[in-house]
């Protein structure tokens, strides 16, 4: 399993940068709307300044979503493709109503080594 080649522990979240993706932990209770959207979107700007990505979430915790900032983060030209890691019943329900925003790439899953995998191959095309 390759490392990150950057962590960035935020106060909204923890985020592992690889070659092409991040995977993202938003912070417990965190509510997540356009101020940390584009918070985050620099970030990733920063670290994939010239290429295309791609972003998992991995829902470890539990916050609030405003599903108003999946439209704005479909229209970042390099964000390639968004996977969701769910680990209850509720978190994936939720995530399954936001993927009807998001429109690009969106996928749900169980496992994190999935949504990689996954990732990955979206990022091949």
């Amino acid at each position: 399993m390759s490392s990150p080649i950057k962590i960035i522990d935020s106060e909204i979240a923890y985020m592992e940068f690889y070659d092409n993706y991040v995977i993202s932990s938003i912070k417990e209770d965190i509510i997540f709307d356009i101020e940390e959207l584009h918070y985050m979107i620099n970030i990733m700007d920063e670290q994939f300044p010239d290429k295309n990505f791609g972003y998992i979430a991995n829902r470890i915790y539990s916050y609030n979503m405003n599903p108003v900032t999946y439209p704005v983060s479909s229209i970042h030209e390099r964000l390639s493709a968004m996977a969701i890691v769910c680990y209850s019943e509720v978190s994936r329900k939720t995530a399954l109503f936001e993927k009807d925003f998001f429109k690009k790439p969106f996928e749900v899953f169980d496992e994190i080594e999935e949504a990689k995998k996954w990732l990955q191959e979206i990022l091949k095309k």
